[in-house]
């Protein structure tokens, strides 16, 4: 019997590289070093627009990965290469640091960030409107109490700030997402588990507290942040 033909419009005229060459494959596209992330890309924009006008939502929902299960490597591919975590490289301040990617939501471009009144906490800048939904804007230089704070993550007062950084990473999805701005991103990075190193207790570094590993990526040091400890930390920051 003949496949359905909506099943085969998918495979023949959609070319679904999110899973060969881009979060879900080898991350070898040369798109993401531009993009951070194949939701950012304008590719696998209109593959979603061309599903949903054939299929309808439904369909389109069910062969596009969401944040998280786009953040997964696929288990086939992740035996071929061996254990590893993916993770999204970025800076803050002069530190170079990580946030896996099941964590974020997207990057974007940066918004005006408007300050709220009688903030009780230095890492609270304020809300920020991206994509239509208003989300808690929060400096992690602040929340390391990193140098460069100033120059990379404050706003100014009259409510047209962007944070100053060149992204907004959202931490994150729905009503609990969170902007954090960074000043530069660099791109998805496949970390074997065995690259992974433990911080030695001399690390001096402000983000050492919500560091779990370090590794080497592009001749540099990168810290692996513990994702729960950070969004604890922030959660504390907006009560």
């Amino acid at each position: 019997m003949a496949e359905p033909q909506g099943i085969l419009f998918r495979t023949d005229a959609v070319d679904d590289c999110w899973r060969r060459i881009g979060i879900r494959g080898d991350g070898s596209c040369p798109a993401l070093a531009e993009h951070a992330h194949c939701r950012n890309c304008p590719t696998y924009a209109q593959a979603a627009a061309t599903l949903l006008d054939v299929q309808g939502l439904d369909a389109l929902l069910d062969e596009l990965p969401d944040a998280a299960t786009l953040a997964e490597d696929d288990p086939d591919q992740s035996a071929a290469r061996g254990a590893a975590q993916s993770c999204l490289v970025f800076r803050i301040g002069d530190e170079w640091l990580a946030l896996p990617t099941a964590a974020l939501g997207e990057v974007t471009a940066p918004a005006p960030v408007h300050s709220l009144p009688h903030r009780r906490d230095a890492a609270v800048l304020g809300l920020a409107a991206v994509r239509g939904n208003l989300l808690a804007c929060l400096s992690l230089a602040r929340l390391f109490d990193a140098s460069g704070a100033t120059a990379d993550t404050v706003g100014n007062e009259n409510g047209n700030g962007s944070g100053n950084g060149s992204r907004f990473l959202i931490l994150g999805q729905g009503r609990a997402a969170i902007a954090l701005p960074v000043a530069e991103v660099s791109g998805i990075a496949r970390v074997p588990l065995q690259a992974l190193q433990p911080l030695p207790a001399t690390l001096a570094r402000a983000s050492a507290r919500y560091t779990q590993a370090l590794f080497d990526d592009k001749d540099r040091t990168v810290g692996l942040l513990d994702e729960a400890l950070v969004r604890r930390a922030l959660t504390r920051s907006l009560a």
